[in-house]
């Protein structure tokens, strides 16, 4: 029996995702979601997204959103404009760039790939029972399936919900790091939201933060994964000082 699960902002986090992935025993006939911002901020930004490709490969039935964070480096990599560059650096693409390098000047040429990858990402999932986006849905647009720049970076959009719209589905969502036992508490019957973030901050290191979320989308249970990465992060750190 196959089993659908959702992981979103893994950030880098290399060891991390893998750690998920070994305890939720994901098989080929499972259904993994992952939902934006594979990059920034880890160590291991070009490991996580080349070993999603890897799981592909071998013909795991893996299904990727776009991210903030992609748009970030997609538009630094598009122009010679300092300004959306320098945004990118400033928000981790520092970490990622260190993840592609080959020497101080040059990159891994698989770049070239991940940006054509992260390029053809879609901004949502309509999977019957969820929608699965990276941010949230802007309900004050006609159409929010539609308002791309809302997928991406929509925060506090709860109270704007529009139950008509939305149904029966339930949205399952990142972008907005929350403590684990608020991620724990949307499963209580008070909850209010048909919503579920599953951002449990995974490169945050204060208290309450700094895990990655597995959902299982069948069962609506809860799998966190302690940050594995943040020790090769430091070394890498202390190494540029």
């Amino acid at each position: 029996m196959n089993t659908r699960y959702a992981i979103s902002d893994i950030h880098g986090n290399y060891r991390t995702f893998l750690n998920a992935l070994d305890t939720i025993q994901l098989s080929p006939s499972d259904e993994l979601y992952l939902l934006g911002d594979y990059i920034d901020r880890g160590p291991g930004s070009r490991e996580v997204i080349s070993h999603i490709f890897q799981l592909i490969k071998e013909g795991y039935r893996v299904n990727c959103l776009r991210g903030n964070h992609e748009q970030y480096m997609l538009d630094a990599f598009a122009t010679d404009d300092f300004s959306p560059q320098n945004y990118w650096l400033k928000t981790g693409g520092g970490q990622t760039l260190d993840s592609y390098r080959t020497s101080k000047t040059d990159l891994h040429p698989i770049v070239d790939d991940h940006l054509k990858w992260m390029n053809a990402l879609p901004y949502y999932f309509d999977i019957g029972d969820y929608l699965l986006v990276h941010a949230g849905l802007n309900f004050k647009s006609p159409d929010p399936l539609q308002d791309k720049k809302g997928i991406l970076f929509s925060r506090r959009w709860y109270g704007d919900i529009d139950p008509g719209w939305l149904g029966d589905r339930f949205v399952v969502h990142g972008h907005t790091p929350i403590e684990r036992h608020l991620i724990e508490a949307q499963l209580s019957d008070d909850h209010p939201y048909p919503a579920f973030n599953i951002d449990a901050g995974c490169f945050h290191y204060r208290p309450g933060f700094g895990h990655l979320c597995v959902m299982n989308l069948d069962n609506r249970s809860f799998d966190f994964l302690a940050n594995a990465d943040m020790d090769i992060l430091a070394i890498r750190q202390e190494r540029l000082v």
